[in-house]
């Protein structure tokens, strides 16, 4: 049993199950589709590359996934990849009705431009959109214009099959870290280049 998020954006009890032990193997997993996921979106927009490249760090969620046994819930899970290489996982879940059918099947891309909201947001076993703080919402708009665009601490992308989403929002989301000893045996591999922020 974990924390999900309702409606109103109140925390409250829903039996989704994502404290699990994650197997190595899952752990890989996760990782192989955060490099794919990142490498999608730089071929999307090499100014995405270049703000992930200044940034202290980004979480990826390959895809959003809306489940059976929890109706008005979409989930998901990520890594989260520091500016010197170092991982940690996060389980994710959005309840809004607003926003659930717009995020399934999409990627979400946390982009952090400021190293103390990173480390809040690192601090916090469960960290909620519109609680802890907000998260940004960049598409083509943001990166078409000549000047560099202003970036708040937190800021996010969000990607589907054919390109950067908008109108969609996380508000409400909640962002669950997954405590060490629940990923057993695994390992912090090194990124290619090309996927490090």
């Amino acid at each position: 049993m974990v924390l999900a998020v309702l409606h109103g954006g109140v925390a409250a009890a829903q039996p989704v199950d994502l404290m699990a032990p994650i197997s190595p193997a899952a752990l890989e997993r996760v990782n192989q589709d955060a490099e794919a996921t990142l490498l999608r979106l730089y071929r999307q927009s090499p100014k995405a590359q270049a703000l992930i490249a200044r940034s202290f760090g980004v979480l990826v969620v390959s895809a959003m996934q809306a489940e059976a046994d929890a109706p008005g819930v979409a989930q998901g899970r990520g890594v989260l990849i520091d500016a010197v290489g170092a991982r940690s996982y996060y389980n994710v879940v959005a309840s809004l009705a607003s926003s659930v059918l717009g995020l399934r099947g999409k990627a979400l891309i946390l982009v952090f431009s400021d190293y103390e909201s990173m480390r809040a947001f690192q601090s916090l076993p469960g960290w909620v959109e519109g609680v802890n703080g907000a998260i940004q919402i960049l598409d083509d708009t943001h990166l078409a214009s000549r000047r560099e665009p202003v970036i708040e601490p937190i800021a996010a992308f969000i990607l589907s099959d054919t390109g950067l989403v908008r109108g969609l929002s996380l508000k409400g989301s909640l962002f669950i870290r997954v405590p060490m000893y629940l990923c057993a045996e695994h390992a912090q591999p090194s990124p290619p280049e090309a996927a490090k922020p």
